[in-house]
């Protein structure tokens, strides 16, 4: 399996198109910082305005920590509500997107920490990443295909799970086409050199465990 069909099978997963040349603006638009300002002076509906310009790269920044749509939406929500909270103390120093990001990865991240916590107790039914990852695999009407997309699905989402969290975590942001490997750097705290290998990594090791167990068509 080649490193962009690895990169495909990660975005097909997390119903996300491929495309790694997607980098957000460098610079917040005109639109985004006339409604920020209006925001923060209280404007409810600016703020509403602000939640439908980011609420996909906020879910799919959640979705990348959490694998769970369930979760991830939850996650999303409630950084909105804390944006809107802390919004008053915004000052400018990032982009509002850069910021919201944080908000939304630490909440992700508080969320996993607790599910974790969840799994333990044996009376909970464990859905696991791969189970619900494969359900988001969408391929054409032939059965056949489904079948085995599907099954790559699986065997995908093992490989993925079996990564360390940082591998992991730095691969499905880079897989998710929201986040340039330098906005990664600054999600994650890591130097753009590390974000790089990291994604390297993750897809030498996803690709060599699908080879391993079965290869692909």
């Amino acid at each position: 399996m080649s490193i962009h069909q690895v990169t495909a099978t990660v975005a097909d997963l997390l119903t996300i198109a491929p495309d790694q040349n997607r980098a957000p603006e460098a610079r917040e638009s005109a639109e985004v910082r006339a409604l920020v300002d209006a925001a923060r002076a209280g404007s409810r509906d600016a703020f509403g305005d602000l939640v439908l310009l980011h609420e996909r790269v906020v879910l799919r920044t959640a979705l990348a920590a959490l694998s769970c749509r369930a979760d991830a939406e939850d996650v999303a929500q409630e950084a909105f509500v804390v944006a809107w909270q802390r919004l008053g103390g915004f000052r400018g120093e990032a982009s509002f997107r850069t910021w919201l990001l944080t908000i939304t990865w630490r909440k992700a991240l508080d969320r996993r920490r607790s599910r974790r916590r969840w799994w333990q107790a044996p009376s909970k039914p464990d859905e696991t990443f791969g189970d619900e990852i494969s359900r988001a695999v969408s391929v054409g009407p032939d059965p056949e295909a489904q079948a085995l997309a599907r099954d790559l699905a699986r065997r995908t989402a093992t490989a993925i799970a079996a990564l360390s969290p940082k591998l992991r975590d730095t691969l499905l942001l880079a897989a998710s086409g929201e986040h340039s490997y330098e906005s990664i750097g600054n999600l994650l705290g890591i130097p753009l050199g590390t974000v790089k290998w990291r994604v390297a990594e993750a897809r030498r090791l996803v690709s060599a465990s699908l080879q391993s167990n079965g290869g692909t068509s």
